[in-house]
């Protein structure tokens, strides 16, 4: 009869690492879709905001619409500000939201300078990127990663 006295333990030592390597994995994992899903709400929501200020002397005189850049730029940052305030992970909302990148795009057919969509109106692009801090991976040394979001809206009539 062979002993097997102990060959238990081993394999909780061996392999006790590796599931708690895995379980970190899949809780930083779903924190990071989770934090890119709530910054994608945020400049979804500041584009569409910055894509009603339309330039109102232009259109009067005109009769077309076009985006007043001034105005989009700083409705983009200000609605930035506001949805990225509060939210976990973001310490500094006023330095991500002024250091967006935005763009005004009123010559049409254009394509979103971001994400290459096609764009047949006036429209806000804007990209924000922010430092996301792994909370279990930091473990093992894996501590931040930048994550990019784009968005665009374009004006609807």
């Amino acid at each position: 009869m062979i002993r097997s006295r102990g060959q238990s333990v081993l394999y909780a030592v061996l392999l006790m690492p590796t599931f708690i390597l895995v379980f970190a994995l899949a809780v930083d994992m779903t924190s990071l879709q989770m934090q890119k899903l709530r910054l994608r709400y945020a400049v979804d929501l500041a584009t569409v905001a910055a894509a009603t200020a339309v330039d109102e002397r232009y259109y009067s005189q005109t009769g077309r619409l076009r985006l007043d850049p001034a105005l989009a730029t700083a409705t983009t940052r200000d609605f930035l500000m506001r949805n990225l305030t509060g939210m976990p992970g973001i310490p500094e909302p006023a330095q991500v939201a002024a250091t967006a990148d935005v763009s005004i795009i009123n010559q049409t057919p254009a394509a979103d300078p971001y994400t290459r969509a096609y764009l047949d109106r006036p429209a806000v692009c804007a990209r924000i990127r922010v430092p996301y801090r792994f909370l279990l991976l930091g473990w093992i040394g894996l501590r931040v990663v930048d994550v990019t979001v784009a968005a665009n809206a374009e004006i609807r009539t």
